[in-house]
């Protein structure tokens, strides 16, 4: 559902959102019920942001970013039941595969059965790593102890706390799967407060009760076409903001060979590294501008292999699989319910891959061979002959730095509230922008509330009521 646009360029509006993924068009959703003249600018041809679903030949959803919802996301869960929109639960009758050391293993739950060394060192290590997150608490994040944990990378409390390689390789694939760096380049301090905001580490990596519990009937792009449809005529596509220029209380928004539109506020509801190819008159402060141009995003590759059914349940598997070599790493079972098409989900990345060279955007054709390859060795020779192969690699996706963020240390604890501070007319949404909830939609949609409602404060909006 493409949402019909603006004859035109206005000239003025109350609010302009930057940005038509999940917190822009709640922001925008929110101000407009909330009686503001709102336009959605949208660099891309298309609404959505980091939620692309594509489809089969058959026509069936393959979600090729964000896919997931669970328990605790409870901002995402009221808008997808306000909408009418189904989940699907994840699929968990059977058992999962753990290949280490050139042996897999079968578990059944969230966490593999290992051997007692690794078992204690695992329980011991998510101990600590909740204990860190509840001591870190909720921003600001700032502080002796959170100082502390900005000076550490993840590997290097990875090297001190967790000895066997089967809890490490559990708790790399924990970071990877939020982070798209490896664990030497990520901020403890990030990972620490990705957990405590997202429930725990059970909660991040669980799948019946956790973030992984259940995926949007007919793809997670639906819900984002839902709420660009409630705002017809007010979203502009292929519209890219290049500067703002500000004073105390309005801005004016460039985009190349179109009218200049003024607005009383504007929300740029993008990622920090994206947010940086915007320039502004006058400029960001200093700290904001650091925190943009120190701020990456990872490559990230999402690939989709269709068979005609999921053959795997008949052999009592999920689909879900981890492994510590390969190209494949970390494989889900995402097919519909009912009788019809078998889809396993591959997820690739820096941290998830032998050699970085299959994540060149060249590198397609080889890259599906060697994905092939491994779900073969692990699945059995039925993982030979997909009918159908699909992917989406973030780092080509026009008008995006990439799909999953970057943050070293040294960053967060010093610039983590110019995520949100609003700077004269401008304010702030996105997941990264979000405590609880960071890293999923349910974070963009918390962002999108708190955005829109400093916008109503700052003008003054006394009928907007509790968003």
């Amino acid at each position: 559902m493409t949402p019909r646009l603006t004859a035109s360029t206005p000239r003025e509006a109350d609010v302009v959102v930057i940005g038509a993924g999940l917190s822009g068009l709640v922001t925008a959703r929110l101000l407009h019920r909330a009686g503001l003249r709102v336009l959605v600018l949208e660099a891309k041809n298309r609404v959505g942001g980091r939620l692309l679903t594509t489809t089969t030949t058959a026509g069936v959803a393959l979600d090729a970013g964000g896919a997931w919802v669970g328990p605790g996301q409870d901002a995402v869960l009221a808008l997808l039941d306000e909408l009418g929109i189904a989940l699907i639960p994840q699929y968990t009758a059977g058992h999962n595969l753990l290949r280490i050391g050139g042996r897999t293993h079968r578990y059944r739950g969230d966490l593999p059965r290992l051997g007692p060394a690794a078992l204690l060192d695992l329980a011991r290590a998510r101990r600590a790593v909740d204990r860190m997150a509840r001591r870190l608490g909720p921003p600001p994040l700032t502080g002796p102890y959170a100082a502390r944990l900005d000076t550490w990378t993840v590997a290097a409390w990875l090297d001190r706390h967790v000895h066997t390689r089967a809890a490490r390789l559990i708790l790399q694939v924990a970071t990877a799967a939020s982070f798209a760096c490896r664990p030497e380049e990520l901020s403890l301090l990030a990972f620490a407060a990705h957990v405590g905001g997202n429930g725990g580490l059970s909660r991040l990596i669980g799948v019946r009760d956790g973030a992984l519990a259940h995926r949007i009937a007919g793809g997670a792009a639906t819900l984002t076409a839902r709420l660009a449809n409630e705002l017809t005529g007010r979203i502009l596509l292929g519209h890219p903001v290049t500067r703002i220029t500000r004073t105390a209380d309005h801005a004016t928004v460039t985009v190349p060979g179109r009218t200049p539109i003024t607005a009383r506020r504007v929300v740029i509801a993008m990622d920090p590294a994206t947010a940086r190819t915007i320039a502004h008159d006058p400029p960001l402060p200093p700290p904001r501008a650091d925190l943009q141009t120190r701020w990456q995003t990872g490559s990230g590759v999402k690939a989709h292999l269709v068979y005609p059914r999921p053959w795997w349940r008949d052999l009592g598997l999920t689909g879900a699989a981890v492994t510590d070599t390969g190209t494949v790493r970390l494989t889900f079972d995402v097919s519909p319910p009912g009788d019809g098409s078998g889809i396993l989900l591959v997820l690739l990345g820096l941290p998830l891959i032998d050699d970085p060279a299959l994540l060149h955007p060249d590198a397609r054709d080889r890259r599906r061979r060697k994905i092939v390859d491994d779900l073969t060795a692990l699945f059995g020779p039925k993982a030979r002959d997909p009918i159908e192969y699909r992917e989406q690699d973030w780092s080509a996706e026009p008008w995006q730095t990439g799909c999953l963020p970057r943050v070293p240390p040294g960053l967060l604890g010093t610039h983590h509230a110019w995520l949100t501070r609003p700077i004269g007319p401008l304010h702030w949404a996105g997941s990264e922008t979000s405590y609880l909830g960071e890293g999923h939609m349910d974070g963009a949609v918390r962002s999108a509330h708190r955005a829109a409602t400093e916008v109503l404060d700052s003008l003054d909006c006394k009928a907007h009521g509790a968003l």
